[in-house]
């Protein structure tokens, strides 16, 4: 696991972290019964991929950012 990665999950209390498990597994489920990706979104995620390899450092989501994506069910 990335260090960063494990170092912020340190923080979180056993409720945070029971929360986000839940959205792992819950995400994995829908992730797992969704229909393949078209071959228009496959080239979309490769052109992404790229793009981050080229940039590394151009800054992401941190984690707090996608707990909280994660978690938000409002939308």
């Amino acid at each position: 696991m990335n260090a960063r990665i494990d170092q912020e999950l340190q923080h979180l209390s056993a409720a945070e972290k029971h929360a986000l498990g839940q959205a792992l597994i819950g995400s994995a489920i829908a992730e797992a019964s969704s229909p393949p990706i078209t071959d228009a979104q496959r080239a979309e995620l490769n052109t992404r991929l790229a793009h981050h390899r080229a940039n590394p450092s151009e800054p992401g989501l941190s984690f707090t950012q996608l707990r909280t994506k994660l978690l938000d069910k409002s939308h």
